[in-house]
């Protein structure tokens, strides 16, 4: 079963923040004519209570943070809800969406069993382990949390749609078929029960159901770019090829960086014979797969700057701007005593032709640490700006020989010579056929 025919709910915690279950009780004060027994009994009770409504309001702190992607300080404030509380089922089953988002699958399967145990009653928690337990391959107990959340609660769509998930990695369609059918009865405009059970009919070979099926979820959702690419291989199987380039290319727009794309189209552009078009698709294939080799070595050295500059300047070739400048931006942040992030933007900057910023970086790079290469980009910009002077100190500084450094001797001779600075212009032609003795001939 390919990934890209899916349209799995996303393992990220925000879709799932809805209301909190599991810590605390109710917060409404106390009628004051009441005579409070203070007794050692009752103490103990008030004292748990607080402890509840202190977790309580540490995970509605840690919410807005985790949709703002601030996951270290709202992963302090779960694990102080945890420690506040150890029954509060809310803080385990937020912690848990982190962990598995950053690979801490046993850690996040721990939580999600604990948050489970905690409230054996709360949908969302069996749904939520089972998809953890899905998208790990662990079929059988991820069946097991989603018919236990279908129990609980027989209209909760996702877990139908998730359960009918669980029957395509079987291999059993119409197993599958049947739970996207409960999906759709429950909600007639859930897009994603369309799209999967035109899978389970594609798979099965029922090609006019499928149709029907990815039609629909474009009609419900025209941005669901899993859609597309199903009825797209659905097409490249009854060899329409157009068809399928067509739909192919909406993909591509939808999910610009999807490689799977990009390889369907290519397909069927060599179906047709396009071969200019299907090798520009191969190009592209290698850009993105390229992409992929930069995001894992960001992802194993992410203090290191040189990971980032080397993927921001891949982006940039790939006219990726603004995602390139974070990636520099990001350089400069994780060693801001190093030079590296800004000579690498003001080098970017350079084969931009923006002139004036490749200085301003370069300068601030050479304030933080000499570098040569700081003072080459900087020299080569002043020379094209025609501020000779400063390039040939940049030059000079940088001990560089070469013929752009010849160019500027011999262009400052030049203006030299205008400037009725004879010696000057002497001295400065003097240099730069000493660089290049074949210059201004």
């Amino acid at each position: 079963m390919s990934n890209r025919s899916l349209a799995l709910v996303p393992l990220t915690i925000f879709a799932l923040l809805i209301g909190l279950a599991g810590c605390g009780d109710s917060d409404e004060p106390a009628d004051q004519s009441v005579v409070v027994d203070e007794s050692p009994a009752n103490t103990e009770q008030l004292a748990l209570d607080e402890s509840k409504k202190q977790a309580t309001t540490l995970v509605e702190e840690a919410i807005p943070l985790i949709r703002q992607q601030k996951l270290r300080d709202a992963i302090e404030k779960l694990n102080k809800a945890v420690e506040t509380d150890r029954e509060c089922a809310e803080a385990f089953f937020q912690r848990a969406g982190i962990l598995a988002d950053a690979g801490e699958d046993q850690l996040a399967l721990n939580d999600y069993s604990r948050a489970v145990e905690l409230s054996p009653d709360e949908v969302r928690y069996h749904n939520m382990r089972g998809l953890f337990l899905l998208t790990r391959t662990q079929l059988d107990t991820a069946l097991v949390d989603f018919t236990a959340a279908i129990q609980i609660d027989p209209k909760y769509v996702q877990a139908w749609n998730n359960r009918g998930l669980v029957r395509l990695a079987q291999n059993q369609y119409a197993e599958a078929v049947e739970d996207f059918n409960h999906a759709i009865e429950i909600d007639p405009a859930y897009a994603d029960g369309f799209n999967n059970r035109g899978f389970a009919w594609f798979q099965q070979g029922i090609t006019d159901r499928a149709f029907d099926d990815f039609n629909r979820t474009i009609e419900l959702n025209p941005d669901y770019v899993n859609a597309y690419n199903n009825r797209g291989m659905l097409f490249m199987r009854e060899k329409q090829y157009q068809e399928a380039v067509a739909d192919f290319t909406e993909a591509i727009r939808l999910d610009e960086v999807n490689v799977k794309h990009y390889q369907n189209r290519k397909a069927a552009l060599e179906k047709l014979g396009q071969t200019e078009q299907a090798a520009a698709d191969g190009q592209h294939i290698a850009w993105l797969l390229k992409l992929g080799r930069l995001n894992a070595t960001v992802a194993q050295n992410p203090a290191v700057p040189d990971a980032y500059i080397l993927r921001a300047n891949h982006l940039a070739d790939g006219g990726q701007t603004e995602i390139a400048m974070a990636n520099f931006e990001r350089a400069i942040e994780v060693a801001p005593e190093s030079a590296a992030g800004l000579v690498g933007r003001a080098e970017w900057w350079f084969s931009k032709g923006d002139l004036q910023k490749t200085i301003d970086d370069a300068t601030k790079a050479l304030e933080k640490e000499p570098s040569h290469k700081a003072l080459t980009l900087r020299g080569d910009a002043w020379f094209a700006l025609g501020r000779y002077d400063e390039a040939i100190a940049d030059f000079t500084t940088a001990r560089r020989l070469d013929n752009a450094v010849a160019q500027a001797y011999f262009r400052r001779a030049q203006q030299r010579s205008q400037q009725g600075d004879t010696a000057g212009a002497q001295a400065d032609l003097a240099m730069a056929q000493r660089l290049n003795p074949t210059i201004g001939q």
